[in-house]
């Protein structure tokens, strides 16, 4: 048979470009991401993931879920999972305890959550003397509890009895069930909670203090020896929140497949994510002490440099790129 130059451009072009999605995908650099919580940066964060906006810089991410701040960092000190969303206390308390860990991030610089009541408290002042839940004893959400319940005129060790129920979920069917009188959530509970029939009874968002609450960190090492994996990382999470910002249908499309909510819960979301996550999340160093000056123990050790807790050059890097 004579073979023809028509079949050899004909077998170049397939061999070349019907090979093509396996070359780009081998070329991905795997990246497991853990997160925990859902609402505000954990909801943008997966859904910069679930647009495929990692892959757009190289990286084949796997979103990892895990129930608390605590397993967070100890899976990025391991380095079993190098980077993770997390919230600034646990983070803090990881790193001032010697673990090889950096904040790259301050998606959200200030308090977040809501306080829910059952049915019949209307007021804080209605709280006195009534269970609360929280995650654990020292946690973020007991942090911002024991906050809050002094915010009110209240002693938290004396005026209210504060219960380790566990997450967010399991904050918001405490409530629902009755076992508790009132807790902190994230925003992405608040539809659930309404239906519910519970009482959003304060906004600790309304709070004007600059205070790191969500964060990006990874460990020592991949900023050390993987630089650009890291950039990489930053650039597709600060790509996510400006998909976010600039597709509001995209971005309430995912959250109504996420939540299962209604048009009008979703929207309400949606504008409350977009309110709190910052568009250029800087880890700045004021929020970052109000953060270490919330835990006792550490603010029992004095002056401390947090500017060796932070490592903000991948975020200026991807930010200069953009202007």
């Amino acid at each position: 048979m004579r073979l023809t130059k028509g079949f050899f451009l004909a077998t170049w072009w397939c061999a070349t470009f019907c090979l093509l999605p396996t070359i780009v995908a081998a070329q991905l650099t795997p990246l497991n991401f853990v997160y925990t919580g859902i609402g505000g940066q954990s909801d943008l964060i997966r859904f910069t993931h679930a647009q495929g906006i990692f892959k757009k810089y190289g990286l084949d991410a796997t979103m990892i879920y895990v129930v608390s701040g605590v397993t967070t960092t100890q899976a990025v000190a391991s380095g079993s999972a190098p980077m993770a969303n997390s919230n600034a206390t646990d983070g803090l308390r990881a790193i001032a305890a010697g673990a090889p860990l950096k904040i790259i991030m301050v998606g959200v610089d200030q308090f977040q959550h809501l306080f829910v009541a059952r049915s019949g408290i209307k007021t804080p002042k209605e709280m006195k003397g009534k269970r609360i839940a929280v995650s654990r004893y020292g946690a973020f959400s007991d942090i911002q509890t024991r906050f809050l319940v002094r915010q009110w005129g209240m002693d938290p060790d004396r005026d209210v009895q504060i219960l380790q129920i566990g997450n967010s979920a399991a904050r918001a069917a405490a409530l629902a069930g009755g076992a508790v009188d009132g807790a902190v959530v994230t925003a992405g509970f608040i539809p659930a909670a309404k239906r519910a029939g519970l009482n959003i009874i304060f906004d600790l968002s309304t709070i004007q203090t600059k205070f790191a609450n969500a964060i990006v960190i990874a460990n020592d090492s991949l900023i050390k020896e993987r630089p650009g994996l890291v950039r990489a990382a930053v650039a597709a999470i600060i790509d996510g929140i400006k998909s976010w910002r600039t597709r509001p249908e995209t971005a309430m499309d995912f959250l109504k497949k996420a939540y299962s909510s209604s048009d009008a819960e979703t929207q309400e979301t949606y504008r409350e994510i977009t309110r709190l996550v910052r568009a250029e999340p800087r880890p700045d160093l004021l929020g970052i002490q109000n953060a270490w000056d919330s835990i006792p123990e550490l603010k029992a050790r004095g002056a401390v440099d947090l500017r060796r807790f932070v490592e903000p050059k991948f975020v200026e890097e991807v930010l200069k790129g953009h202007s």
